[in-house]
């Protein structure tokens, strides 16, 4: 997660104590010169033609592939057959014709299909990652670059297990790393290059990586053990290396895709299955990567309720959000933030099924009760969110992606409790695409062509509305941002 700024400072992602996790990506290093290129430090290289080319009128991919045979490729590299790109299921650019009869299509050559865990407790998704000769359970977050596990030397890691022990394959680089937030979480610990490697076809790489020896509020419940940031290496902390980048250079096409489920997930590394989409995916422009924007950036034009624009129409307005896996809500800048709460309050469907209260910016509470009311009940009365983005076609116009109620702003926290999944983003740098937006599409991160794209998703087997059920008390917390 992060900020979104030019200036932005970032976040890495962590776990409340109680419950769901705020993300939060690593802010750019002042010392770049400190990264070498073997640790991916340098900029993505990605293969293929100029990211111009490929494109068709609307940015769309072909989508294709029926519910069995996305099934039976899921935990294998998913290679592209000769022929239609539809057969396979694979990720398409295409072009067309002014006169729309004629298409051209350039498909990717292969891609990893990886499964994702989450617990019905929150909003964090992880993966099996294996370092050295051990795997573990890792936060994953497109919001930060370096790797981070929880080391057996961490005398502050209690209740997490498996913990990093370095054996043969590891090197002790004799530095160290560390990453403090806001809100007071940190961890810090010792850099070491070992092998990295995520299975399912995906080849492993050499990266230099923190082993954490002491933290602050970063863990919850043994959840995970530790943070595999999937970001560019100008977000890496200094001295560790970046993941994507290094298995880049191994032939693995850069475009991450996410299709982020109730209770389990996919993601996608080297295209995605464009079967999990009702449709193909549209397209908007991924802002430039520096140091200093070293995130998924993209620009938003404008936010509707209901089909209303809420009055926001520039994309200034929207701070650059981030697209972030590691950060669980929805945030943005204040003003917006405090528009779409008077509209969520004031509809009249609200009014008919929380009668007599009203929604509070989530530090102060964010919840209301609902005897007998369901997601359902919730999608039919309440407004849809709409999000405006502007295209990655040259001259074509905005598009529009729409998510439910139940799908985006209001989560059932159980027993008749229903809760914001949006945020407070701030004054500056603290939009913020997480988790809560992402579930309700395909979303693809696409270096090659500097793009990103959203799609319906058709791939989880049980979807509905977002549902957390928790342990305890709900007290919220805001965006981690980096010192």
């Amino acid at each position: 997660m992060s900020a979104a700024s030019a200036t932005r400072a970032a976040s890495c992602v962590v776990a409340m104590t109680v419950g769901a996790a705020i993300g939060c990506g690593s802010s750019a290093s002042d010392n770049a010169s400190a990264r070498e290129s073997g640790d991916g430090g340098g900029a993505l290289q990605p293969p293929g033609d100029d990211a111009s080319e490929g494109l068709d009128a609307h940015g769309d991919v072909v989508a294709g592939g029926d519910a069995a045979a996305d099934a039976d490729r899921r935990g294998t590299l998913d290679a592209t057959a000769d022929g239609d790109p539809r057969e396979s299921g694979a990720v398409a650019d295409s072009t067309t014709a002014d006169s729309g009869n004629s298409l051209e299509v350039e498909a990717s050559s292969s891609f990893a299909t990886i499964p994702l865990g989450t617990t019905d407790d929150s909003f964090v998704y992880e993966v099996g990652a294996t370092i050295g000769n051990q795997t573990f359970e890792m936060d994953l977050d497109t919001g930060s670059t370096t790797v981070a596990v929880a080391a057996a030397s961490c005398g502050a890691c209690l209740g997490i297990s498996p913990l990093y022990t370095p054996s043969s394959t590891a090197t002790n680089e004799e530095k160290t790393a560390s990453t403090q937030y806001e809100d007071q979480s940190a961890w810090s610990g010792e850099i070491y290059q070992d092998t990295v490697g995520l299975e399912y076809g995906t080849p492993d790489v050499s990266l230099k990586l923190a082993a954490i020896t002491e933290q602050t509020q970063f863990f919850d419940q043994n959840q995970y053990q530790g943070i595999f940031g999937l970001g560019s290496p100008q977000n890496a902390e200094p001295n560790t290396g970046a993941y994507l980048s290094l298995v880049t250079a191994k032939g693995v096409v850069p475009v991450l895709g996410f299709e982020l489920c109730a209770t389990s997930g996919t993601m996608w590394l080297g295209g995605f299955d464009a079967g999990d989409a009702s449709s193909a995916p549209q397209y908007t422009p991924l802002l430039a990567i520096s140091d200093n924007n070293p995130f998924y950036a993209v620009n938003v034009d404008d936010l509707k309720m209901g089909g209303a624009s809420l009055g926001f129409e520039s994309a200034a307005d929207f701070q650059e959000p981030i697209v972030d896996t590691g950060t669980s809500l929805l945030y943005f800048p204040t003003p917006v933030f405090d528009a779409l709460l008077s509209a969520i309050n004031d509809s009249s469907g609200f009014e008919s099924l929380f009668p007599g209260q009203t929604l509070t910016n989530t530090e102060q509470g964010g919840c209301v009760m609902g005897s007998g009311v369901t997601d359902a009940m919730i999608d039919a009365a309440l407004p849809a969110m709409s999000v405006d983005f502007p295209s990655a076609t040259a001259g074509a116009p905005d598009f529009s992606v729409t998510s439910t109620p139940s799908q985006s702003y209001l989560y059932d926290d159980g027993d008749g409790l229903f809760c914001l999944a949006i945020g407070d983003g701030g004054s500056t740098g603290g939009a913020t695409l997480g988790v809560t937006f992402i579930r309700a599409f395909v979303t693809v991160i696409d270096l090659p062509h500097n793009r990103v794209g959203f799609a319906p998703e058709t791939g989880c087997a049980v979807q509905g509305g977002l549902r957390v059920i928790r342990r305890g008390p709900w007290h919220p917390q805001p965006p981690r941002i980096r010192r």
